[in-house]
């Protein structure tokens, strides 16, 4: 029989697959500005995934 998984354990995990995808596109974009040698796009996509790693960081600290 299957586990079944809580509401919350449901919510946890969309939220992380959303973060994670949004990590992995910041990543696959960073990469391509890059290769393009489009410095000032990379450097404003990497400003950007700094914020979100660290509203991450910020969020996890909340929880704790």
């Amino acid at each position: 029989m299957p586990t079944r998984i809580s509401k919350e354990d449901s919510q946890a995990i969309t939220h992380i697959n959303y973060i994670c995808d949004r990590i992995h596109d910041f990543g696959n974009d960073l990469y391509e500005d890059l290769m393009d040698r489009e410095h000032e796009e990379a450097k404003a996509r990497a400003k950007n995934l700094i914020k979100e790693l660290a509203d991450l960081i910020q969020s996890m600290s909340e929880e704790v």
